[in-house]
């Protein structure tokens, strides 16, 4: 096992592409565990917006992480859908200041604040590189540089372990209906259900 070398954003990086999901196991590629960027608007949260209106936005397309961007589209940071609920703004609010006067720059993780990797050293490493990755480093989220030096990506701890989970219970489910289909046919049910 190996852990992936980390480094700092310069000011220059931007954002770039995008890839479907798919559940993972920790043998997977890690390219499968990145969660790639792109210029879609259902992505994108403009700083300045309340936090109550973001959250209702990424929790109506069911959208756990969102990066954040400012008027020119900039990449600031990212945010996570849990960070703008209601429960979350509670710890923040008092006579000043209420849940409608928070907003995304407020509860982002900036992307000075984060790491990143070489999106070509993610080609000959695993999930459980990644996630080896993350304990080595201290950190739940590492975006991902392409080769023009631009964020193409983000791996995110908690997107990795859920994905490894819907491939478990899937196998799970696999499995429960290859029981039944056997039990089915051992004991003539199919045939039954027809005579019947």
């Amino acid at each position: 096992m190996k852990t992936l070398s980390t480094f700092c954003l310069n000011a220059s990086q931007t954002l770039a592409q995008s890839t479907a999901v798919t559940a993972l196991t920790a043998e997977s590629p890690a390219t499968e565990a990145m969660m790639s960027f792109d210029h879609q608007l259902r992505m994108a949260l403009p700083a300045n917006m309340p936090a109550p209106e973001a959250f209702n936005i990424m929790d109506a397309e069911n959208s756990q992480i969102n990066y954040v961007v400012n008027d020119r589209h900039e990449f600031l940071g990212i945010v996570g859908r849990n960070w703008l609920s209601a429960d979350s703004l509670a710890k923040y609010v008092d006579k000043a200041h209420g849940p409608s006067t928070w907003t995304v720059s407020d509860m982002m993780l900036p992307r000075y604040e984060m790491l990143a990797v070489a999106e070509e050293e993610l080609a000959d490493a695993t999930v459980a590189d990644v996630l080896a990755s993350f304990r080595s480093v201290q950190r739940d989220f590492l975006l991902v540089i392409n080769q023009r030096g631009n964020v193409c990506g983000l791996l995110a701890a908690e997107d990795i372990s859920q994905r490894m989970r819907q491939q478990t219970s899937a196998k799970h489910e696999v499995n429960v209906l290859n029981i039944l289909q056997q039990l089915r046919q051992s004991h003539n049910l199919e045939k039954q259900v027809i005579n019947g």
